[in-house]
């Protein structure tokens, strides 16, 4: 059975062209793309001063209150964005110099993934949760980092969820763990202190969406999937071995 986040992305999938998106007022730049379809998928998150914000403020800040200091290491880590972070999070090992030789299709995943993100943060426009009034969190990532970048969704999430989602179909005895991969990049986000829970689960059902939609209508990503998937097996030493597919265990 597919994780959950695959099947809300395929049912979502199959509606957008009868949904209209929310009248939301943009805080930034939307540039043009027909990946902003995708922002259909999502509802506009909670506002402000909403009790769902109030609630989602709470379990961060218990979140805080109990972190270990391993985990803030493996969140702070988790800060940046490549696949040799996602690996590396999700203790697959990998020869860095051979992935590195992969970098062409994921460079394009990845670009895809950065501008669906920034549209969808800059119609939204949500408070990162450390600066909401009130709020007594410490973010792990400095607010000089994130700039003015708003919370909703994860943009961290989005590519986790596309990445991994990428992964699985390349290296499927590794789908399980790659699966966990991503929902366990999306957590370091509210561990870190910088995202919502309803920002990670936008993040996947984006993502989701943007894997699934990629790899059924670009037909030059299709001729090029065969390629990186050699490329991606030989990098986790698995070159030679006919790829098999791994019992998959329910997501939540």
């Amino acid at each position: 059975m597919p994780p959950r986040h695959l099947v809300l992305a395929a049912l979502a999938l199959a509606l957008i062209g009868a949904q209209s998106a929310r009248a939301v007022a943009a805080c930034g730049n939307v540039s043009e793309s027909r990946l902003n379809t995708f922002i259909k998928l999502l509802e506009a998150p909670p506002c402000d001063g909403c009790d769902e914000t109030k609630a989602e403020l709470d379990e961060l800040t218990q979140i805080e209150k109990t972190r270990t200091p391993a985990e803030q290491e493996h969140a702070t880590a988790d800060i940046t964005i490549s696949i040799p972070r996602f690996l590396e999070g999700a203790n697959i090992k990998f020869d860095a110099a051979a992935l590195s030789k992969c970098n062409d299709l994921f460079e394009r995943l990845s670009k895809l993934t950065k501008e669906a993100s920034d549209n969808a943060k800059n119609t939204f426009c949500r408070t990162r949760p450390f600066k909401l009034s009130g709020s007594t969190l410490h973010s792990l990532q400095s607010a000089d980092a994130l700039k003015d970048s708003p919370s909703y969704p994860s943009g961290h999430t989005i590519y986790g969820t596309v990445m991994g989602t990428v992964l699985a179909r390349m290296v499927p005895e590794k789908r399980d763990e790659l699966y966990a991969r991503i929902a366990d990049y999306g957590h370091s986000r509210m561990i870190a202190g910088v995202h919502y829970r309803s920002d990670i689960d936008a993040g996947k059902v984006l993502g989701s969406a943007i894997a699934a939609d990629e790899f059924a209508t670009d037909e030059d990503l299709k001729k090029k999937l065969p390629g990186a998937t050699s490329c991606v097996r030989e990098a986790l030493g698995l070159q030679g071995q006919e790829p098999t597919q791994q019992a998959s265990t329910p997501q939540p």
